[in-house]
């Protein structure tokens, strides 16, 4: 395939400066930096026409895309009309518009971003995390699993994980199979929302219907094997994944050093959810301060507190599912560089009825892992 010799790109710059002291934060926009190679500087206005008309071009490729792999798709209908915006439009990039198009297509087909990480990322995972699925895996596997609880399309899924945008991965996954996404979660994952959000989550679902709870902290592997950081897309280095959780290791490692005093609980909500991830991580003191690698030990710590917490909130929310069923599953997500799939260690896996008795334990569906670190 012949490209264009302009260039287009389309990069989006995030905050570094997450979880860092309120006084040291620097906020960080968003720009949008379009780069005509063969033609010099643009005007806006037709930087904007480009992009917009570059929009259709790759829409149209993602829906023919998805009407041969015999996905339903309305792009026909449009085909006429992006190819005129194309043709008057010189220097798109309709080969490289097409490729993403294809590519948008693919990951919609097949569960998320498909590419294997480097050997050092799935060895280190392996060694740290056995067990852990990939993301397309470890859907399948659950869709399997609840098949036999009648879950469908009018089932919902709800998720209990970090803000982290590397976390909407999953979630996107999982929306495929169960309809929309309920968001439960908060920083590092524990379920903020509690039982106000489950109550509200369960009248959302479709008539007939029950509903799949994911919940779980994450942690970054990057592209050498190191735990605890990944690179994110658009930036030359990585950082903290997850924030949140490392800043609520050195909370609690000075608290039991004695260099610093337990916080109180907050009285304003500016950063209380942090209060409390660090509050919540206190009783596994010992167990992170004995830790041959304390960026593996974390996640499994901060998993144990979150499936205390979800299930007070789903024995207290379950009688607001009208017929259906609740299953939970609970694990470490584990995040890897851009275009890479995304791991999820299982760790237990349950249905309940809407009295929030357990129907059955079905972790051997998933080949559920070992907690290994309990308070």
């Amino acid at each position: 395939m012949k490209f264009s010799s302009t260039a287009l790109v389309v990069c989006a710059v995030t905050s570094a400066s997450a979880f860092a002291p309120a006084s040291q934060r620097t906020a960080l926009r968003s720009p949008i930096v379009l780069d005509m190679a063969a033609d010099g500087p643009v005007k806006m206005s037709r930087k904007k026409r480009v992009l917009k008309t570059a929009g259709k071009v790759a829409g149209a490729a993602a829906s023919v895309a998805l009407a041969t792999a015999g996905v339903p798709s309305a792009a026909m209908a449009k085909t006429a009309e992006v190819a005129k915006a194309a043709t008057d439009t010189k220097n798109i990039v309709v080969g490289a518009a097409a490729f993403a198009g294809g590519l948008a297509a693919a990951n919609f087909i097949d569960f998320g971003a498909v590419g294997t990480p480097d050997a050092a990322t799935v060895d280190a995972i392996a060694s740290a995390f056995p067990g852990a699925k990939k993301n397309k895996d470890l859907v399948k596997a659950v869709k399997s699993a609840l098949d036999k609880y009648d879950y469908g399309s009018n089932s919902i899924v709800a998720t209990s994980f970090c803000a982290d945008e590397v976390n909407r991965v999953l979630e996107q996954d999982f929306s495929e199979v169960y309809d929309y996404n309920f968001n439960m979660g908060g920083l590092a994952g524990f379920p903020f929302g509690g039982i106000t959000s489950f109550g509200a989550m369960a009248s959302h679902i479709p008539d007939g219907g029950s509903c799949v709870v994911v919940f779980g902290p994450h942690v970054g592997v990057d592209s050498t094997g190191k735990i605890g950081t990944t690179e994110r897309r658009g930036r030359a280095a990585g950082g903290a994944c997850c924030g949140s959780a490392v800043a609520a290791s050195g909370y609690v490692a000075s608290v039991k050093s004695g260099d610093a005093d337990k916080s109180d609980p907050p009285k304003v909500a500016t950063d209380a959810q942090q209060n409390f991830v660090g509050n919540m991580l206190l009783p596994y003191a010992d167990d992170l301060d004995k830790a041959k690698d304390k960026m593996t030990d974390l996640p499994y710590a901060l998993y144990d507190a979150q499936k205390k917490m979800m299930d007070t909130i789903v024995a207290a929310g379950a009688g607001n599912v009208a017929s259906g069923k609740v299953a939970v599953l609970g694990g470490i997500q584990i995040n890897t560089p851009p275009g890479k799939s995304d791991y999820f260690l299982p760790l237990s896996f349950e249905v309940y009825d809407n009295k929030g008795s357990l129907v059955e334990d079905i972790s051997n569906a998933v080949d559920c892992g070992n907690a290994k670190i309990k308070a």
